[in-house]
């Protein structure tokens, strides 16, 4: 079993009405009386409820997140992933914030043919590695050796939703 993050929203709404000399002064004007105090919004004022399943890390192997990648670069749209690497292909060690990199389908690895080149830019979720070519270091993008060896690649939830229905179409049309 997984655990997963659920966020329960209520909305409050409430309506007043206010003279002013046009509908931005009204909207400050509530603004700041909201702000000061002069509005509480309680239980009387419920409006709605929504539950909204938080987004989540979904592993996959790196040649899946690459799939998704291109499909969506060739649908004009930019998404992004990230990929740990193992412990041991560090010489001294790395917590897995140092570890980990995000990465952008908006490199030329992952666009069409045309572009050239093959570089993989990402950046350490630490921040203290920053926009690392990291096809050059990668062990996956030399035949498996001598390179960094990848542990685990993930995107979120959210933007795999997003992104299959992409590699979908693409495997159907060439069906």
């Amino acid at each position: 079993m997984k655990e997963y993050e659920v966020n329960i929203v209520e909305t409050l709404k409430k309506t007043v009405t206010v003279e002013a000399e046009s509908p931005e002064d009204a909207k400050y004007q509530v603004q700041k009386a909201w702000s000061k105090g002069d509005y509480i919004l309680d239980a009387d004022d419920f409006s709605g409820l929504e539950f909204e399943l938080s987004p989540y890390q979904v592993d996959m192997p790196y040649h899946e997140m690459t799939a998704l990648f291109r499909a969506a670069e060739r649908a004009n749209q930019s998404v992004s992933g990230y990929i740990v690497f193992t412990a041991d292909s560090f010489e001294k060690p790395y917590a897995v914030d140092a570890r980990t990199y995000g990465v952008s389908s908006n490199n030329k690895a992952f666009q069409s043919a045309a572009m050239g080149g093959y570089s993989i830019y990402g950046s350490s979720l630490d921040g203290t590695d920053p926009c690392v070519r990291l096809e050059r270091y990668m062990a996956a993008e030399k035949g498996g050796k001598d390179g960094w060896k990848i542990e685990r690649c993930y995107m979120m939830s959210d933007v795999v939703e997003q992104t299959k229905p992409l590699l979908q179409a693409k495997q159907d049309k060439e069906r």
